[in-house]
């Protein structure tokens, strides 16, 4: 009798855990990615959070000094341009703010702030080999130049269990 209470009670403890288990790895999560196109290689994958910053750098190819774009990730999985930093204004580069934006000088740079513009994803990117090419996410600087070289590739963000998430590792 003893060992049937020990029995059931193992066994609840078990169908408890399981349950849990899977209910952890039901959960949606926001996956940032980017991926060599057309080739659709992945090359960075990082989970990311409602509201979380990412920020892109490269030199530009006219002014030849950096640009920076700092984005927002929203809790549909999609991306909100917040500012732009850059140390010129001549041809081809921000020359004024729109609507409720501000162009202020700050630092030695002139920055756009209180953008709100929505980024179309996934969205194809240009990186050059020379165009000193960074992506900032979660405190990390990664060089986009070096690792690929010349090459269009795609940015994206999608929601995905981690379940899913998983699956992806190991395929």
């Amino acid at each position: 009798m003893k060992y049937k209470y020990r029995f059931l009670f193992f066994f609840i403890l078990f169908i408890l855990l399981f349950v849990l288990f899977v209910s952890f790895l039901q959960r949606k999560v926001i996956l940032f990615e980017i991926d060599k196109f057309p080739e659709n290689e992945n090359i960075i994958q990082e989970i990311v959070q409602q509201e979380e910053v990412i920020k892109t750098s490269y030199r530009h190819s006219i002014a030849t000094t950096t640009v920076w774009e700092v984005y927002e990730v929203t809790e549909e999985a999609s991306l909100i341009q917040r500012e732009t930093h850059f140390y010129d204004t001549v041809a081809g580069m921000p020359y004024a703010a729109f609507g409720d934006e501000i162009f202020v000088m700050e630092n030695g740079k002139y920055k756009i702030k209180n953008m709100n513009r929505p980024i179309s994803l996934p969205l194809r990117y240009n990186i050059g080999a020379i165009r000193e090419n960074y992506l900032y996410i979660k405190d990390k600087k990664i060089n986009l130049s070096k690792i690929t070289g010349d090459q269009l590739v795609t940015i994206n963000l999608r929601k995905v269990s981690l379940w899913e998430r998983f699956l992806d590792d190991i395929m």
